[in-house]
């Protein structure tokens, strides 16, 4: 039976690659893979065989160890903050530090015992108001953790076991692929699935919706409903799956590939966003604070790219863009802005 099962897993993983599976098949794939006890190493071989054929499939593992050898400043110090708010985005909230699995000063972490008494090492980092952290996995994926987010993963991953983490917030994942350990992120009641890819999850605890978006590879997303599984949709580059709590309700997406990464590259992109959902993002980003007269203002909605500007200059041109409507002021120690205007037309 264990060989029938792997040759079966074998045929639909080439299909996979070649995008050649349908919905149910690709279901059935991670269904079998998911159960790695019955994997042999014969099949790992061949699985790591077929992967490595088809290039658009591998990571680019030298490029990304030296691209991991660069670390960049810290961000985050309120009074730097304070004493550099005019000045360039790329000083203060843009920056990024390089943080590896082994380097335990970076995280809390603490120890759980799982089946067996066998103590795994959970690791865990959280970062601040303008704080975004570049990680290394233990399994050499890379993990760019934006502001106010939580990452929890275990020290190690397990042989023959699936790699599982944690999310709460929003990450940019490039995952390294490993065809018999399916990379599962949890990030609510919702669960994404991959073999290796790159995929962005904004998944911030209080929003009305998280999203799941591909840059490249698939991926698999379902949602959690009292220990129940449901699986939702399979997202292929440039699907953005929208998940809203309020009724258990989804959309997938078209959207450029190249976007879903943009805050990892010092861009903001808004497509007739709500200001009100422009503003909670630029608070994360910059640490500041904003206090709006009329909320009215809340429901403007903009389309609007800001690459590498600081706090005053993205609202200079929110100014331009609501042709002089909207208005702000900086208190005192630049760490909290007022907002008032007029009504701006659609």
């Amino acid at each position: 039976m264990k060989v029938n099962t792997n040759e079966e897993t074998k045929k639909l993983f080439k299909l996979y690659l070649e995008g050649n599976t349908t919905p149910e098949q690709e279901e059935e794939l991670f269904s079998l893979i998911g159960e790695q006890e019955e994997m042999n190493e014969s099949f790992e071989e061949t699985t790591a065989a077929l992967w490595n054929e088809d290039s658009s499939w591998r990571d680019d593992s030298l490029a990304a160890q030296v691209e991991l050898q660069s670390v960049w400043t810290k961000i985050g110090e309120e009074e730097d903050l304070r004493k550099k708010a005019n000045s360039s985005w790329l000083k203060y909230a843009a920056s990024f530090i390089l943080v590896c699995a082994a380097a335990l000063g970076w995280y809390s972490v603490k120890t759980e015992t799982k089946e067996g008494n066998q103590q795994v090492a959970l690791m865990t980092k959280i970062t601040k108001r303008g704080e975004r952290v570049k990680l290394l996995l233990p399994d050499s994926s890379v993990v760019y953790l934006n502001a106010v987010s939580k990452l929890s993963f275990p020290q190690h991953f397990e042989k023959g076991k699936n790699r599982e983490i944690h999310l709460e917030g929003e990450a940019f994942f490039e995952v390294k692929s490993d065809a018999s350990r399916p990379f599962i992120v949890h990030s609510g009641n919702l669960q994404t699935r991959v073999l290796g890819t790159s995929f962005n999850i904004d998944a911030y605890p209080g929003s009305q919706h998280f999203s799941v978006s591909v840059r490249t590879g698939k991926v698999g997303v379902s949602s959690s409903n009292e220990g129940k599984l449901k699986h939702l949709s399979f997202l292929t580059p440039g699907k953005n799956l929208i998940y809203k709590f309020r009724d258990s309700s989804y959309a997938v997406n078209d959207a450029k590939a190249e976007d879903f990464n943009s805050w990892t590259e010092n861009r903001f992109v808004f497509k007739n966003e709500l200001l009100g959902l422009m503003l909670i993002r630029l608070e994360r980003s910059y640490n500041v604070s904003f206090k709006v007269k009329n909320e009215k203002m809340l429901k403007y909605r903009f389309n609007a790219t800001f690459h590498n500007k600081n706090i005053k200059q993205i609202l200079e041109q929110l100014h331009t863009m609501s042709s002089g409507k909207i208005h702000f002021e900086f208190n005192a120690p630049k760490t909290t802005i007022t907002l008032w205007g007029e009504e701006v037309n659609d």
